[in-house]
């Protein structure tokens, strides 16, 4: 074990030292344990903001996503399992969330139109002004990321799109 900073020390950053304990007790994949240990805290950081907003409007974090990505699609409307594709989340759950969106007003379900094995979500007027009103809130936050400048924050996407299209996220065409 290595002498030196703990996790309690607040001079060191908390990935710095688990970099360096992993680095002591394994030999390999010491940066990918960093970097995996670095984007999970900051994906906390940024579920923490957004969840204190979305909770005053009574939004789980997977009903904001789909109402966001319904009116982001053509019509409003959007296959199950496109949702279930796009937002990374098993069908069981959308379909879950749907129900709920639905009994809440902001969403209705119904058949495709041509194919009646597609289920269809498609965002209602009051869908429209909840999914407005978390957007406006999340803005006003800046999504937890407001102390982060716009340069940092630009590249962070460039380099995360490396990252996902070699991890197999972003379909390379070949």
């Amino acid at each position: 074990m290595s002498e030196g900073p703990t996790p309690a020390d607040d001079s060191r950053d908390v990935i710095d030292w688990m970099r360096a304990e992993w680095t002591e007790r394994r030999d390999s994949a010491e940066l990918e344990f960093a970097t995996t240990m670095a984007l999970l805290r900051t994906h906390q950081w940024i579920v923490r903001a957004m969840d204190g907003e979305l909770r005053s409007l009574r939004l789980s974090r997977n009903a904001y996503l789909i109402l966001t990505s319904l009116q982001l699609s053509e019509g409003r409307t959007r296959p199950l399992g496109k949702l279930s594709k796009y937002l990374m989340v098993h069908p069981t759950t959308v379909s879950m969330a749907v129900d709920q969106l639905v009994k809440a007003g902001l969403v209705e379900r119904h058949a495709h139109e041509t194919d009646r094995r597609t289920v269809l979500a498609t965002l209602t007027p009051a869908g429209m002004d909840v999914v407005e009103e978390a957007n406006d809130r999340l803005a006003g936050t800046r999504f937890g990321l407001a102390s982060v400048d716009t340069e940092t924050l630009e590249s962070l996407i460039a380099h995360l799109q490396l990252v996902r299209r070699a991890v197999g996220d972003i379909e390379t065409g070949h």
